[in-house]
């Protein structure tokens, strides 16, 4: 236990270190930032991470795979919204409406909908595969993983005018 939380630590620290190395910067910096954080390539920092925090034997691994890359797979379309409507807030930063601040709001709110949608079906299908402990250990780790990522952008994206 305590090597999985090692690993979600260490987690912490990497995508922490993204934002934690930028400072001050104008709203184009900001957004540049924000688009290079989604889109960096941490799937295999990520996996090794997730990886890690199951401690699966290597029978079960396999199967976690075949069942996770799906998971993966639906959760970038999640991910790819949630990038547009950061693009969108941070165009509109300065010049925010109601309307604009409406759509926003909704498209995020979606967006969590939408995410907790996808895990609680691959939750069924890794309890399916795995068992219980190893489904609500996915959940777990995925959800603090999703958690990390959401605090440093948070951190970095300024309140609504």
């Amino acid at each position: 236990m305590k090597t999985k939380l090692c690993c979600l630590m260490l987690a912490a620290a990497v995508f922490a270190g993204i934002a934690c190395a930028q400072g001050p910067a104008s709203h184009e910096d900001q957004m540049k930032t924000y688009v290079n954080m989604l889109r960096k390539d941490v799937r295999g920092e990520w996996q090794s991470i997730v990886d890690q925090a199951m401690g699966l034997e290597a029978a079960d691994k396999a199967k976690f795979w075949a069942v996770y890359d799906s998971y993966q797979k639906e959760m970038k379309a999640i991910w790819d919204r949630r990038l547009a409507n950061i693009k969108l807030y941070a165009q509109s930063l300065d010049t925010m409406t109601d309307p604009i601040a409406d759509k926003v709001a909704a498209a995020a709110i979606a967006n969590e909908q939408g995410n907790v949608a996808i895990r609680s079906k691959y939750y069924g299908q890794m309890k399916a595969t795995l068992g219980s402990k190893a489904a609500a250990r996915f959940w777990q780790v995925e959800t603090l993983l999703g958690q990390i990522i959401g605090l440093q952008i948070g951190a970095e994206l300024p309140l609504m005018p």
